[in-house]
């Protein structure tokens, strides 16, 4: 799967980041940004930069590979830290200091940078267009919003086996969404669950299969 085609249904761009690799919590796990190539494809993908933004992103990449894997690194740290904060979010537990200590200096990094303009129907930040970190400063602005404006009750994290982990903001009325999708984990965990039933209705005693399976 490349960055083109990566599923994206977290709701929330720094979630759909964080679970950029797959599953989180099982084996085999497939990361699906190997260089900073991957990092700009899924970010247009995601719709954080445009596709002009991201052609010049790779020529200056081109012209500076040292600077574009340092900036790639840069934006796995940040990765790995939205995932463990709001992991712990959607657990009920305190995230971790170190995290929390990645993620703000990753949104300083971008909020240095950042100028307000005016836009049709308002303002908004803006980025430099030629800095190869562009990639990733919206990811740190996005994590920053969910942590300090929320919805943080809304987050929560998919409990399919083998180990999906992903996570998601639970836009349903009732929050009663459980699965990263329902058409993926939230199918597949139904036939893991019908087959473990015919597998124990078969292991029943003769003659107590039809009344058990009616309980």
């Amino acid at each position: 799967m490349t960055g083109e085609r990566h599923k994206l249904y977290a709701g929330w761009l720094c979630l759909d980041f964080a679970n950029t690799v797959e599953p989180r919590q099982g084996e085999p796990r497939r990361d699906h940004l190997r260089g900073y190539a991957d990092l700009v494809g899924w970010a247009v993908h995601a719709g954080a930069l445009g596709r002009p933004q991201a052609t010049a992103l790779l020529a200056a990449a081109a012209r500076s590979p040292e600077r574009a894997g340092a900036s790639f690194r840069a934006a796995i740290v940040l990765r790995e830290a939205t995932y463990g904060a709001f992991a712990a979010v959607a657990g009920g537990a305190t995230p971790a200091a170190a995290d929390l200590a990645a993620i703000q200096r990753a949104y300083a990094e971008a909020m240095r940078h950042a100028r307000l303009l005016p836009e049709p129907g308002g303002l908004a930040w803006a980025f430099p267009e030629d800095a190869l970190d562009r990639a990733w400063w919206p990811l740190a602005r996005s994590a920053v919003e969910l942590a300090t404006a929320g919805p943080l009750e809304r987050v929560k994290q998919c409990p399919a086996p083998p180990g999906c982990g992903w996570l998601f903001l639970d836009g349903s009325k009732n929050r009663s969404r459980r699965w990263c999708s329902m058409r993926e984990c939230g199918n597949q965990d139904k036939a893991r669950r019908q087959t473990a039933r015919r597998r124990a209705a078969r292991d029943l005693p003769r003659g107590r299969s039809s009344a058990r399976l009616g309980e």
